[in-house]
């Protein structure tokens, strides 16, 4: 009988042991410290948003959950989506400290409400997607990146021309830790080219329109051998060259029908996919060929991911993609 109590107590009190050993060590389901909640993994630093019209106090690290899912690819790895949580927190920081502001409309990025969530992953997919953004932030709490006990620019872009750019090729000036990395695997992206095409009509209406806004904005441009669009057929070619661009081909001084655009101005005005572009002539119109996504500074987030899968960790790529910082614990106070 005694055998058999013992035997009792043994297959009731092993598992609940096991059970209570895992809990403690498992970061997945830590007593009071989940791996996968915020709840335990506040900032101490709040941001104050408008959401439907009602104003919010929330923790940093909630921000960071929403600023996320707009940021990046839903299908990418889950040491990827850290990656890209360090970088957010680490400009949301570095902008309300040099804006002196808690207030979310100060800042560049755009935060998604739960309903906006559910709308871009769908109602289905919402519960495990929002888990794994969650699991991301959380894991990283309080993660920054610092150079010499400054917070950098993280910046990041989609996809690089097979290498990034350094901020001296691109911005004019040098900063230490954006320097031209290899990326070559970004070769192979979905993104890596892409093309936008016009008909000679349509880019001298988007031309035109430019110069409209040009003026009632007061933005310098400037204007050289300009001729009437009345003086000129729909369907008559008109002057389009680049003027100016980096060795690695990205497009300093673009010219168009006698109006003069910088890189940026030109990727905004005829909706191109970076500033790394040439151009082609077509039937009827040009093509704008576009190589890489976004201004190719700092993280490449396909590059970013392809390490990731091949076992890189959240750390290792910010090292590879920022020369000399360090990944810290940021310090409220």
């Amino acid at each position: 009988m005694k055998k058999f109590i013992l035997f009792l107590i043994s297959i009731v009190l092993i598992p609940c042991v096991m059970t209570l050993l895992f809990a403690l060590f498992n970061d997945e389901i830590q007593i009071g410290k989940s791996g996968n909640s915020l709840k335990n993994r506040q900032l101490g630093k709040n941001v104050l948003i408008e959401i439907n019209g009602l104003y919010k106090s929330m923790d940093v690290e909630e921000f960071v959950l929403g600023i996320l899912p707009g940021t990046i690819p839903a299908d990418y790895d889950d040491e990827t989506l850290k990656v890209q949580a360090v970088l957010i927190r680490t400009n949301v920081l570095k902008e309300m400290l040099e804006k002196n502001t808690e207030d979310a409309a100060d800042l560049s990025y755009r935060y998604l409400t739960i309903e906006e969530r559910i709308a871009l992953w769908g109602e289905r997919n919402y519960e495990k997607q929002e888990r794994r953004f969650e699991k991301a932030v959380a894991q990283t709490a309080g993660k920054v990146i610092e150079l010499e006990d400054s917070l950098i620019m993280a910046l990041y872009h989609e996809v690089s021309i097979g290498k990034t750019a350094s901020a001296g090729e691109i911005l004019g000036e040098d900063i230490s830790y954006l320097q031209s990395v290899e990326s070559s695997q970004d070769v192979e992206a979905k993104h890596y080219m892409n093309m936008v095409s016009y008909t000679w009509q349509e880019l001298k209406k988007r031309n035109s329109k430019d110069r409209e806004e040009t003026s009632e904005s007061g933005k310098e441009v400037k204007i050289e051998n300009m001729t009437s669009d009345n003086a000129k057929s729909q369907n008559e070619e008109i002057t389009v060259s680049i003027n100016e661009s980096t060795e690695n081909g990205f497009v300093k001084q673009l010219l168009v029908d006698g109006t003069t655009y910088t890189g940026d101005e030109a990727m905004k005005c005829f909706e191109l996919a970076s500033t790394n572009f040439y151009v082609e002539e077509i039937e009827g119109g040009i093509r704008f060929v576009c190589l890489g996504k976004g201004d190719c500074l700092g993280v490449s987030l396909y590059g970013a991911n392809r390490m990731a899968l091949e076992g890189s960790s959240m750390e290792d790529i910010i090292k590879y993609y920022y020369k000399g910082v360090s990944v810290v614990n940021y310090s409220v106070g």
